[in-house]
């Protein structure tokens, strides 16, 4: 029946594929989650997330992003259809037909992954024998994911075809961008869990890494003003900025940008940074506020956070720890 394929990762860190390979199966996590078998639908499995104590409390693009995979895992996949996992230790794919359906069956494999499928397992590849289109596509970041765009060179590879690498003209969209929306939810998910006190800080050092001379204000007589910038360090200069922060996953409405508007005087700028986002209506105050205001929202301010991070002093750096990785280019290498 093979008219899908799918990819299932062995492990957080490839440390089962030995055992999907023996017990003939694959499995995944979220065993908070429970049985699955009575979910049927993509709504109810995003559902299911929300109302489970564990993950409840993560962010509405992780959240969807999980429930696509166990949605894809229990709900997408059939007997028959193609799965694959990798061996990063010898290079090669897994690859094998799916021969069940969903089963739950928590304490019957390695911990902590409930979640099951047995697997009739034909072949290993190298992934040397792919095209560099498929080779992106299979170095997804996700556990389980679709492979359907790359179905016809898989079963070729199976049958002993070389796939023809002029042919694989369109461009694809590298695994790094997949690697940097990843980083982008790990931050988010530390900004979601910080004090917000923490978070006011954390804004106004982002503001001094920016080149503005940026403190806290007192948090006893701040008239909803956290944070107060200006160019230079007397505040002699325009323009003076008043910035209110919001560390929540609500969004900010209309009543409380009016109330952050009628803060600024003459000559001085708003700014709003709001990790929950905000409303059409809150927009639309700020818009037609008499003073400019500027709206940031959780991945604005992330990337603020990141294009700034190097001139970030160093305790605030500790409080979202990064550090630099390096990746292969797309671009050819030069041959001599």
């Amino acid at each position: 029946m093979t008219e899908r394929a799918f990819m299932v990762r062995a492990g957080n860190d490839n440390e089962l594929v030995e055992e999907f390979e023996a017990r003939s199966l694959v499995a995944v996590g979220w065993e908070p989650l429970g049985d699955v078998s009575d979910v049927q639908s993509y709504e109810e499995m995003k559902a299911r997330f929300n109302s489970t104590d564990e993950y409840s409390e993560h962010n509405s693009r992780r959240l969807a992003q999980n429930a696509g995979q166990v949605n894809r895992f229990a709900l997408e996949m059939e007997e028959g259809h193609l799965v694959l996992s990798y061996d990063k230790t010898e290079r090669e794919y897994l690859i094998g037909e799916v021969t069940s359906g969903y089963e739950w069956k928590p304490g019957d494999h390695p911990p902590g992954y409930p979640h099951v499928r047995r697997v009739e397992w034909e072949d290993t590849v190298s992934r040397d024998e792919f095209t560099t289109s498929t080779k992106n596509t299979l170095g997804s970041t996700l556990t389980v994911f679709s492979l359907d765009d790359c179905i016809d060179e898989i079963t070729g590879v199976l049958s002993g075809e070389t796939p023809d690498e002029s042919e694989d003209e369109e461009d694809t969209v590298p695994f790094v961008d997949e690697v940097e929306n990843q980083a982008d939810e790990l931050i988010s998910d530390i900004l979601a869990n910080m004090d917000p006190f923490v978070f006011e800080e954390l804004v106004a050092a982002v503001l001094r890494a920016m080149g503005y001379h940026a403190k806290k204000t007192r948090d006893s007589q701040d008239r909803g003003i956290d944070v107060v910038a200006h160019p230079d360090s007397l505040g002699f200069e325009s323009p003076y900025i008043k910035a209110q922060v919001k560390r929540q996953q609500s969004k900010v409405g209309s009543p409380d940008m009016r109330a952050f508007t009628g803060t600024l005087g003459n000559g001085e700028r708003g700014l709003f940074v709001s990790t929950g986002g905000y409303t059409s209506e809150a927009q639309d105050a700020a818009r037609n506020a008499e003073q400019r205001v500027t709206l940031i929202d959780r991945d604005e301010f992330i990337d603020l956070l990141i294009q700034h991070y190097d001139d970030l002093e160093s305790e605030y750096q500790a409080t979202v720890p990064l550090k630099r990785v390096y990746i292969p280019s797309q671009d050819p290498p030069l041959e001599e």
